[in-house]
């Protein structure tokens, strides 16, 4: 009897060890086996600082935390040459690439996120700061960096903007002659008052009349300057 039980045993082995090998057994909740995707960097072009990197739908299902959801390569120049990068990835994935362009030494950057690369095994990036350029040899990622834009400078097209300020100049002038002479009108006919120098009076007087007279013209050159309409 010990025998048969033996047999038996053997039996049952066989039959389990057989459908294992035709994956009959294998746990219902497997999923498909992670592969790696690489795709090789030429970077001897770069005349900048760059980091690259490489995100897949399964990287990208990860905690972005740390770059976790994706691999990075550290900044990097044109002295790193050629090198490969890799990512976990699982058949249908989509494969994305993030470019960050290092512009100045505190921390300034220009950044192209979400490149479509899936399908390249090769890409290139070169170029000058500001002027570099991105592609792999797959039609649909090539990308280009461009200067910062400048706002244009906007020239004064007032073509009476300089009448306009020699007329208030001109106006300001007037209008401090008239004051200082009659200044100066007045105190010298107190001057005279007082000494007794009365037969100068009345010349005096007619010359504090020219100088009250120009005073009160000097007030009209803006309004005349306005009816003219020299300035709009």
């Amino acid at each position: 009897m010990t025998r048969a039980v033996r047999n038996a045993a053997t039996v049952v082995v066989g039959v389990v060890l057989g459908l294992l090998s035709l994956g009959m057994l294998a746990p219902s909740g497997a999923t498909a086996a992670e592969d790696t995707y690489t795709v090789k960097i030429h970077g001897g072009g770069a005349v900048y600082n760059y980091t690259l990197c490489l995100k897949t739908t399964t990287t990208m299902a990860r905690n972005a935390a740390n770059n976790g959801d994706r691999e990075c390569t550290g900044k990097r120049n044109s002295t790193d040459g050629s090198y490969d990068m890799s990512a976990a990835y699982k058949p249908g994935d989509s494969v994305k690439m993030d470019v960050e362009m290092h512009t100045g030494l505190v921390g300034e950057s220009v950044t192209k996120d979400n490149i479509e690369i899936t399908g390249a095994t090769s890409c290139t990036i070169s170029g000058l700061v500001h002027a570099g350029k991105f592609e792999c040899d797959v039609p649909v990622n090539s990308v280009h960096f461009s200067p910062p834009a400048i706002e244009a400078y906007t020239i004064n097209t007032n073509q009476h903007g300089s009448i306009r300020k020699l007329l208030d100049f001109m106006a300001w002038l007037v209008s401090a002659a008239a004051v200082t002479g009659l200044l100066i009108t007045g105190a010298t006919l107190a001057s005279q008052l007082r000494r007794g120098a009365l037969e100068e009076r009345t010349e005096y007087t007619k010359h504090l009349s020219f100088v009250l007279a120009a005073c009160l013209l000097a007030t009209t050159a803006g309004p005349i300057v306005s009816w003219l309409d020299l300035t709009k």
